[in-house]
């Protein structure tokens, strides 16, 4: 009875590690070439994909519309104007930054499946091949935990742009009119400008050329008003968000599996932590 059991134990283990083999060279090969084109992943990648690329659209106008806009105040007559067109120029450095956020998420949509089938799958595969062989429970939680790490990773960008898209549609009218006041605003001050230059028409405005500048500053106020609008929503949905629904990710990797990603980070020397703590101790006794 003993031998029997002994035997059919074994059978189940060579099973049990022959489909856990095959499953990791699945996952390495064919499934993480053909899942990202798969239907369900396909139609979320194009979503998300439609959705980063109507807020890069928009970010780009942004960025233009505040830089034309911002020339064309700094050509008013009198320096009324120039402290908001340098505000407005100014907007162009948080835009790139934004900007740069978008290409990222748009990359790692690409490059997340490639990880998950490649290294975590297989390595949960390799975990769950050495918790059968030594019949160690230890390595069998650690690949289920491996693999719930990749299932979280699939689903952290897609869920941190229908979050994102929910506020971004709200608040999507508000942007548009914006840049439609940004563009008046420029073709006023260019108007303006031109005016200015011709000495004839110069001339016979001359005494409505103060009340028509003062005007223009503050419609030119409105318009940086509403530039901050539009940028802190931008950063509330293109970055803010995404980096809530990271920390929200590693916490629940943390809860479900006791897993600290910090851990993984890397360390600085003792030595140079413990220089550091005497310079600090040396500052607080001075």
């Amino acid at each position: 009875m003993n031998n029997s059991f002994s035997v059919n134990n074994t059978v189940s283990k060579i099973v049990i590690c022959a489909a856990l083999i095959i499953l990791a060279l699945v996952s390495f090969f064919p499934l993480a070439k053909r899942f990202p084109d798969s239907k369900l992943y396909d139609g979320t990648v194009k979503e998300c994909t439609a959705s980063i690329d109507e807020k890069t659209a928009t970010v780009l106008r942004l960025t233009a519309t505040a830089t034309v806009t911002s020339a064309g105040l700094s050509a008013i007559p009198g320096d009324t104007a120039t402290p908001i067109a340098e505000k407005l120029a100014d907007f162009s450095e948080y835009f790139l930054l934004i900007l740069c956020v978008l290409y990222a998420e748009k990359y790692l949509l690409a490059i997340i499946p490639a990880g998950v089938f490649r290294l975590l799958v297989p390595l949960a595969c390799l975990a769950f091949l050495v918790g059968t062989l030594r019949s160690s429970r230890r390595w069998t939680v650690q690949g289920g935990k491996l693999l719930l790490v990749g299932l979280l990773l699939l689903c952290v960008i897609p869920v941190s742009l229908k979050i994102s898209d929910a506020i971004y549609d709200r608040y999507q009218e508000s942007i548009n009119v914006t840049i439609s006041n940004a563009e008046e605003l420029s073709e006023t001050a260019d108007e303006l400008v031109q005016a200015q230059e011709d000495q004839g028409l110069f001339n016979k405005i001359l005494g409505t050329i103060k009340e028509t500048t003062g005007g223009l500053t503050q419609r030119a106020a409105e318009t940086l008003n509403r530039f901050v609008e539009a940028m802190a929503v931008m950063i509330v949905t293109s970055c803010v968000i995404p980096i809530l629904v990271l920390v929200f990710f590693v916490w629940v990797v943390k809860q479900l599996t006791g897993v600290d990603l910090r851990d993984f980070a890397p360390r600085r020397p003792r030595r140079e932590q413990r220089e550091e703590e005497e310079e600090t101790q040396q500052r607080v006794s001075i």
